[in-house]
């Protein structure tokens, strides 16, 4: 088994986050993953970058809700728990690549309140996978890859609910009379 597990602070609340993590998914029918575009299309080829702004239709999701993480849906996430604003929880056994037979793949979005407009982020992906002499493979290069992802995911987010949460401090402020 292989796991990860890394986390950012955010400087805006849960309910600010959320909607940034509720509607990722494979930028051509979701949000993205706010990872760089440039990234996205070398390594992977995609086509559409990652949103930003917020998307209400796509705030919605339940368990056995498959998220797309190809442009064919050869590859998805199944929606194995969703608890807004604290967690979303993805599952799927499509994440295979040579030299691996079979993942059972889970990776969860963790929002814990820190301070009153504060948000800690954590991400944590775990995979079994099969066969076990992979695990040089594993470690070097899907954990290198990880990584990279992972990050990148993490400051998107952040950068995304940040600049969300510094545009309504502002329009607030033009917003409200003076004394």
């Amino acid at each position: 088994m292989w796991q990860s597990t890394r986390a950012i602070t955010i400087d805006a609340p849960p309910d600010d986050v959320w909607p940034w993590i509720v509607q990722m998914g494979f930028p051509s029918y979701r949000a993205g993953w706010y990872t760089a575009h440039w990234l996205d299309r070398l390594t992977f080829g995609i086509k559409h970058a990652s949103a930003d702004e917020i998307r209400p239709e796509l705030q919605q999701l339940k368990p056995s809700d498959r998220i797309p993480d190809s442009q064919d849906w050869s590859v998805y996430f199944t929606v194995a728990e969703v608890d807004p604003p604290r967690a979303l929880i993805l599952y799927s056994t499509r994440h295979v690549m040579k030299p691996i037979r079979s993942a059972d793949f889970s990776w969860a979005f963790i929002l814990r309140r820190r301070e009153e407009d504060q948000t800690q982020l954590i991400v944590r992906a775990r995979v079994r996978y099969k066969p076990r002499w992979a695990m040089p493979f594993v470690e070097f290069v899907i954990g290198a890859g990880d990584y990279v992802n992972a990050e990148a995911i993490l400051h998107g987010i952040k950068d995304r609910a940040e600049r969300a949460q510094r545009w309504r401090t502002a329009s607030h402020l033009r917003s409200t009379p003076a004394a």
